[in-house]
């Protein structure tokens, strides 16, 4: 046997290794619940509203309640859509839409032209075939290439058009 390597016994050695191995356990199993009970946007939601831009924080309004965003691109390229999907603040250049309405501006005048409307697309969708089992004409936009923003309301939209607004004569708790 070889005499000049001696095993020395190292003091809390195991101490060290249980306690390394729990405090990786602990650390999966306590962010596995936080994304459980609190859920996996929030965070994201929060560093968005901190130190999201403008855009970001657009798309974390329509993703929170599910209102109709405006972008206009560059192109002319217009969409009307919503997300469902908060974007990592400065992680990527690209966003997604599922657009609702689509068109383009006058390349003089700028007058909006609405050329395509998902509304028969959406119909099939929600009628359960099971051949559209699942809705994605999600669309991804270069945020460089947006244009203008901003929350889309149909009565404004024909107010600029010039055309009276339908008022729509809502119910009350008595009625």
């Amino acid at each position: 046997m070889n005499e000049n390597v001696s095993i020395t016994h190292i003091d809390y050695l195991w101490t060290s290794i249980f306690s390394f191995v729990i405090a990786i356990f602990f650390t999966l199993f306590g962010n596995l619940l936080i994304v459980l009970i609190i859920g996996y946007d929030r965070p994201i939601s929060f560093a968005v509203k901190k130190y999201g831009d403008e855009i970001e924080k657009l798309f974390r309004r329509s993703a929170k309640t599910g209102e109709l965003m405006f972008l206009s691109l560059k192109s002319n390229k217009v969409y009307i859509g919503f997300t469902d999907i908060i974007p990592v603040p400065k992680e990527t250049n690209y966003l997604k839409i599922t657009p609702v309405m689509s068109g383009y501006r006058e390349s003089e005048s700028k007058i909006l032209r609405i050329t395509t409307e998902y509304f028969d697309v959406l119909d099939i969708y929600m009628a359960e075939n099971p051949k559209f089992d699942r809705y994605d004409i999600d669309i991804s936009i270069k945020q460089d290439e947006i244009l203008t923003a901003g929350i889309y309301d149909q009565d404004v939209f024909d107010l600029l058009r010039g055309e009276p607004v339908k008022h729509e004569d809502k119910p009350t708790a008595t009625q």
